[in-house]
């Protein structure tokens, strides 16, 4: 009795192969973390290049002196998308206007300046490279004051570089009854950027004259 008894007691103090247990379940969490690195990896990898894509395009278009040719403009869809590798789609929109204000009655010779309740936008130009992007109408742009764009003064002119990219994921698993959680979605940028000079016109408009 005293054999068998001995056997048993041996048996549960034997830790050969407990490593090898501990690995099997742990691996698929392990797998699940590798997976998951990635992914979350490729989202914030996405965000980060399209938005200095966003400035570095906004910044390009600052140093215009002269109305931007279409071409150029066009051509502004090819800086995106080599700024932007990875498979991604970017779409692009440029928006330009200037505030237009009334005087003040009991100011004569002072304007009042663009904010939410008063004066409004005025468009000069809503172009998408490609037409990818439905332009905006001046309608559209008045929301912006005060909630996206900062107050301006009376003429004083700004625009807006719109990114949209369409991020879908390249791996999508569940493991271990995890999910990694990163589904497929729309990530963009909107950078307002006062031009150098006066304002920012378009090849083939008739607002800036």
């Amino acid at each position: 009795m005293r054999k068998y008894t001995r056997r048993f007691n041996d048996f549960l103090r034997n830790e050969d192969g407990l490593i090898l247990a501990e690995g099997l379940v742990m691996m698929p969490l392990i797998i699940w973390a590798l997976v998951a690195m990635f992914i979350y990896w490729d989202v914030f990898r996405t965000i980060n290049v399209t938005q200095k894509a966003a400035y570095s395009i906004a910044d390009l278009l600052s140093r215009q002196r002269d109305t931007v040719p279409t071409t150029f403009a066009n051509g502004l869809q090819n800086v995106a998308n080599f700024l932007t590798p990875g498979g991604h789609p970017v779409k692009l929109r440029i928006t330009s206007f200037e505030c237009i204000s009334p005087m003040l009655p009991a100011q004569p010779g002072v304007t009042q300046p663009c904010d939410g309740t008063r004066g409004s936008y005025r468009l000069l130009f809503s172009f998408s490279p490609g037409a990818q992007v439905q332009p905006l109408t001046e309608a559209n742009i008045q929301a912006w004051k005060t909630t996206r764009v900062p107050v301006l003064n009376n003429g004083e002119s700004v625009f807006v570089v719109e990114t949209s990219v369409e991020f879908k994921t390249q791996m999508k698993t569940v493991l271990a009854g995890f999910l990694v959680g990163v589904d497929d979605g729309t990530y963009g940028e909107f950078v307002v950027t006062r031009p150098r000079h006066r304002r920012l016109c378009l090849q083939g408009t008739n607002t800036c004259t």
